[in-house]
């Protein structure tokens, strides 16, 4: 019996050193994934964003290239539509990739509107570089769509193998991590919690705008695209999910991508499917290819605004879909948290590239109350007339040849400070930030906002919501608006 006793005890304990053995191995493992995983907000951290959205709380699921998230506003369709809408694309996803993101996303929500970005139908390559394949599947949770997704996405069972067992999405990444790769919420957690896949794009490039003859026939797609194109139709129409086919708004148009997307017309108007090619609506859309464009195949910020406006009107015509903005539940309060950040975010390059010291105070003194506004005066010898009236309204006198001071408009009052000791006025946390103001200027996260022995009034706009600096500037005798980067 002692025997017994004394094995039955070395069994438990062995089993308690493998278990424990096991856990290890696992966290480790854990980490190793979550910080060798590609992290890119094209594609893959797109798709473990969506996995976090409230079940069945996605109106409308837009898929597709990168044009989707450039171009698809999802902060405009809920402020002006209430429509809760989610991008899932990828740089130049093909149709095969479109069509498991959508049945993966259809396990997890029920649209009530599938749009399609179409720019696959130029995509001639049966498979595509290694980078563009491993960022149109690597977010997506391991099951049959995303082996499916492989399978179709690499040419060899080598390779598929690799893809499956994450050696191609992990093996080289351990001599590109950086500090990103383990801050989890990539340094923008305002972003990460409520992020709906949409990129605002703040670049201008004036571009000519195409011109195409109208005698253009209808050119077949490559048949593997085809028959992925087919796929994505049939499965909606099983589904019962309405299904629009769009091409979005491009400076790189041409007359073969136009027979191209003839022929993806064609096919749609075969099963009966919306198909619309907004590069037959420039006018009607508004837009200005001198300053609507941020590169030849993607709208910018006033771009995109212009465009989802107009393909919001389309949708609210031809769709019958609620207006969730009325309804008393916090499902979609994310969606409201979303458009604040993308409305911010404009607001702030907007402010940033203004020139004009009238509207730029005119912008300082609109200013909601999650913003703050800095200032300290240094050797001033002469002031502008419309600075130093915005210093009188809010109590700030402007001392020749310098103020010690440190001033601070918070919800339309001014506090100001005094440096420690140490040269310190204040320092502060937001999320994963550090904001600091010294004797010497600004710090954002370790580095200086103001160059150091700036002269005249220096702003600083620092935006609390979305935890980053709107704008710093330095306003003196000879220039108007003088960015301080």
């Amino acid at each position: 019996m002692k025997t017994f006793v004394i094995r039955l005890l070395r069994f438990f304990k062995n089993t308690v050193r493998v278990t424990a053995f096991l856990i290890i191995v696992a966290i480790l493992l854990e980490i190793w994934v979550l910080w060798l995983r590609p992290k890119h907000y094209d594609g893959n951290l797109m798709m473990e964003a969506f996995y976090e959205q409230p079940r069945n709380s996605i109106d409308v699921l837009c898929v597709g290239s990168s044009h989707t998230f450039v171009d698809f506003n999802t902060a405009l369709l809920w402020e002006d539509y209430g429509i809760p809408s989610f991008v899932l694309g990828g740089s130049l996803q093909p149709f095969w990739n479109s069509y498991y993101y959508i049945k993966e996303a259809c396990s997890y929500q029920t649209p009530k509107l599938i749009i399609l970005e179409a720019l696959a139908c130029n995509i001639e390559d049966e498979y595509s570089e290694h980078g563009i394949v491993v960022n149109n599947y690597s977010g997506m949770r391991w099951g049959m769509n995303k082996l499916e997704a492989i399978r179709a996405s690499v040419s060899d069972t080598d390779g598929v193998i690799d893809h499956s067992l994450f050696f191609e999405e992990y093996h080289t990444r351990y001599t590109d991590l950086d500090i990103n790769d383990i801050d989890l919420e990539m340094g923008d957690e305002v972003k990460t919690r409520n992020w709906k896949g949409f990129y605002d794009y703040f670049l201008t490039l004036p571009l000519p705008r195409p011109e195409l003859e109208d005698d253009i026939d209808p050119v077949p797609i490559t048949n593997k695209q085809e028959y992925y194109y087919r796929m994505i139709i049939e499965y909606c129409e099983q589904e019962q999910i309405p299904l629009m086919i769009m091409v979005s708004p491009d400076a790189g148009y041409n007359e073969v991508a136009k027979a191209r997307y003839m022929y993806a017309a064609d096919i749609a108007e075969e099963y009966g499917v919306d198909f619309v090619d907004f590069n037959s609506y420039y006018n009607e859309i508004g837009l200005d290819f001198n300053t609507d464009f941020a590169d030849i195949g993607h709208l910018n910020h006033e771009g995109n605004r212009k465009f989802t406006a107009y393909l919001g009107d389309y949708i609210d015509e031809q769709f019958d879909l609620p207006d969730r903005r009325a309804e008393s539940t916090d499902l979609y309060d994310s969606w409201e948290q979303n458009a604040a950040y993308i409305d911010s975010r404009y607001d702030n390059y907007i402010l940033k590239t203004t020139e004009d010291l009238d509207e730029y105070i005119d912008r300082l003194n609109a200013l909601p109350d999650d913003y703050e506004i800095y200032i300290r005066i240094s050797d001033i010898t002469w002031i502008r007339e419309q600075m130093s009236k915005f210093l009188g309204i809010y109590g700030i006198p402007f001392v020749r040849p310098y103020d010690e001071h440190l001033y601070v408009i918070r919800d339309g009052s001014t506090v100001v400070l005094d440096a420690d000791d140490n040269g310190l006025f204040t320092e502060r946390e937001l999320g994963s930030h550090r904001f600091a103001a010294n004797s010497s200027g600004f710090i954002f996260d370790g580095n200086d906002i103001v160059e150091p022995g700036r002269i005249g009034v220096i702003v600083v706009v620092l935006d609390t919501y979305n935890q980053c600096i709107a704008d710093s500037t330095v306003i003196v005798s000879d220039e108007v608006h003088s960015d301080a980067h």
